[in-house]
């Protein structure tokens, strides 16, 4: 990072606006170099993350459609996988609930409460 520069004169300051405008546009084009190398790669990467090494082979997809193929045609694999799932499924619902029911009880709550006070003597 280069040194900060004292800005003494109206001319030192415009100076210095405009070589932070440039180098805030060239920070943009490198941001959107990479978000666009981000985009032609993201499934290499998602794939290189589940499976190390997988992302630098051609057809890396296929391989792992091979494996994922064959691990569900494992009657263990698929039992695992089945009660993972359930079991995941059952949590989340069993979350719902719970805050469905809070949720609804605690508008009753409140609706009893404003009830009760709105029936109460003002002294």
């Amino acid at each position: 990072m280069p040194k900060k520069k004292k800005i003494n004169g109206f001319d030192a300051l415009e100076q210095e606006l405009d070589r932070l405008k440039k180098r805030s546009v060239r920070l943009e084009d490198q941001l959107l170099d990479r978000v666009d190398y981000f985009k032609d790669n993201y499934k290499k990467m998602a794939l290189n993350a589940v499976i190390p090494g997988s992302g630098n082979h051609k057809g890396a997809i296929s391989m792992a459609g091979k494996f994922a193929r064959l691990a569900w045609e494992s009657g263990k694999f698929k039992n695992f996988a089945t009660g993972a799932l359930m079991t995941a499924l059952e949590f989340f619902g069993v979350q719902l609930g719970i805050k469905l029911f809070n949720k609804v009880a605690d508008a009753r709550k409140k609706k009893k409460e404003s009830k009760r006070q709105a029936e109460e003597p003002d002294f």
